[in-house]
């Protein structure tokens, strides 16, 4: 293999890990709204219950 190649391949590589980071940050952000609604959600009932 030449250093181009070499090169080359590792850009492909970091993108590909950073793109995989970017989705792991939106998919945590998602899970915390679900969870934050979920919870508002169980506070109105509560309240409705009293």
């Amino acid at each position: 293999m030449t250093q181009t190649n070499l090169i080359e391949k590792r850009k492909k590589l970091e993108q590909r890990k950073n793109r995989l980071k970017q989705l792991e940050a939106s998919l945590n952000v998602q899970d915390r709204k679900n969870r934050t609604r979920r919870l508002i959600e169980l506070g109105g009932l509560f309240l409705k219950l009293d």
